[in-house]
């Protein structure tokens, strides 16, 4: 409203020092003003904002909603989604949307501008609520332009208008959708507008190559490494060092050699002295994080993009000479994470173990130190089925709250039922809190039923009495969906 700002400045800084100008407000407010004061002018001008306005004229009506395709779950189910949207027990609606989608349910359309409200701000959400929007979803982000990335639905598709002309949700969604369809295809587009593109867009496109990554994108990348932007650089580096059999990681191999020698069983370490102009090209950042030193960084980061098959896991229980252990250990950890992050996205998470996992498992074994990353990020390497074991190994040197929270969720029955138990004996000790937390949401539905959930909790508000609810009310969600 007119005016309005104006009363706000006075307010904040004093009348002294912004001086309210009242001629600035509504002709109706001021007639009615006459002698009051700021806070006089303040009523008036809320009571004018809610009091209406003058109807529009000339509005053509919206177009009507297309129609959705799949049947609604029953009334129950829908009161559950509402409470959940009204703020009740509302981390489980993603958990919510996933089951109602696998079992063919719809959402109720009256539901979906809450649930765009809600995935707006919430980037994890967004899948979710386009699956959800289903045809729909185009028609709220035309109405809403917080919405608008519901557009992202619409973008699924091989129209190459939207690469060319699409807005930017609608380009990124398109490539990464082709990526998914045919890589090299994908790269050629990408080639072909990058000298056009901001250096914030070639950054942000870039880490689309990461599924599908191949040799064949060594090429690309490897020209990206020369880019004007440093962003764009590091970028395609994290790539490069992802590509098996790629000259980059020769050439951090070449380097390894040069600072690490195996000597009568003993590594022997000779920190770098300095950052080459080849080591910054190949995405060596200089600048050490607080508590590292700058050698020890930068030989943390040569370690970390080498090739696992280049090292021996045996190295873990050698004495090391010329720098901490730690150091060495570290980039071993940022080795496997890289290697075994690189086989998921290209779809071999279920193959037989690979080096990932031998080293991942060998660095929890040996209690190793992880650096920045936490064991969680090693734990996931390992097969699901291993995750129970390895955690009633490490609890009694690692935090299991921290373990188990980095995992992915739901956990595998054997570890759910293993923490359930233990949280079954320990009563109500705020100590367990944060796992009792943790566990109340990544248990998978088949526990859900658990002997705890029949134990008598008290009156009183605690993480036991929380837990049990918790489990309770997802436990009843899935009979719902069923």
């Amino acid at each position: 409203m007119k005016g309005w700002d104006g009363l706000v400045s006075s307010a904040l800084l004093g009348t002294d020092r912004r001086p309210p100008h009242f001629e600035e407000l509504p002709e109706h407010v001021q007639e009615r003003l006459g002698d009051g004061g700021l806070l006089d002018a303040a009523a008036l001008a809320t009571v004018y904002k809610r009091a209406g306005r003058t109807p529009l004229r000339e509005v053509e009506p919206l177009p009507a909603a297309p129609g959705e395709d799949r049947p609604l779950p029953r009334p129950v189910a829908i009161r559950r989604l509402a409470a959940m949207l009204g703020g009740f027990q509302a981390t489980a609606l993603g958990e919510w949307l996933r089951a109602a989608d696998a079992s063919g349910w719809g959402v109720p359309p009256e539901h979906l501008p809450a649930l765009a409200d809600y995935a707006r701000n919430r980037a994890e959400y967004r899948p979710l609520v386009i699956t959800a929007a289903g045809r729909c979803a185009r028609w709220l982000a035309d109405v809403n332009p917080e919405w608008r990335f519901l557009h992202a639905a619409v973008a699924e598709s091989n129209d190459p208008e939207l690469w060319t002309h699409g807005n930017a949700l609608q380009r990124r969604t398109w490539l990464r959708t082709l990526r998914l369809q045919d890589p090299e295809a994908a790269r050629e587009a990408l080639a072909e507008v990058w000298p056009t593109e901001s250096a914030a867009t070639r950054t942000d496109f870039l880490s689309l190559l990461a599924d599908g990554l191949s040799k064949q994108d060594e090429d690309f990348l490897e020209a990206a490494l020369d880019d004007r932007s440093k962003e764009v650089r590091r970028a395609a580096a994290r790539l490069l060092a992802r590509v098996p059999g790629a000259q980059y990681g020769v050439r951090m191999t070449e380097r390894l050699h040069s600072h690490l020698t195996l000597t009568q069983g003993v590594l022997a370490v000779d920190l770098p002295k300095r950052v080459t102009q080849s080591m910054e090209r190949d995405g060596i950042d200089s600048q050490n994080p607080e508590g590292v030193g700058k050698r020890a960084w930068w030989f943390v980061q040569i370690v970390a993009n080498t090739p696992l098959s280049e090292m021996d896991t045996a190295w873990l229980h050698l004495p090391v000479e010329g720098c901490a252990p730690e150091v060495l250990q570290s980039g071993w950890t940022e080795a496997a994470i890289r290697e075994g992050t690189a086989r998921q996205a290209a779809g071999r998470a279920a193959e037989a173990p690979d080096l990932a996992t031998r080293w991942a498992r060998e660095l929890l074994r040996a209690n190793a130190g992880t650096g920045s990353r936490s064991p969680a990020e090693l734990l996931r390497l390992l097969p699901a089925e291993e995750w129970a074991g390895a955690i009633d190994t490490l609890r009694t040197t690692v935090d299991v709250a921290e373990l188990v929270g980095g995992l992915p969720v739901p956990w595998p029955a054997s570890l759910a039922s293993m923490i359930l138990d233990q949280l079954a004996k320990v009563g109500t000790n705020r100590a367990w809190a944060r796992l009792a937390s943790i566990a109340a949401r990544a248990v998978p539905p088949d526990v859900l039923n658990h002997p705890i959930t029949r134990e008598p909790t008290g009156e009183e508000d605690t993480w036991r009495r929380r837990l049990v609810e918790t489990l309770i009310f997802r436990r009843e969600m899935y009979e719902e969906l069923a």
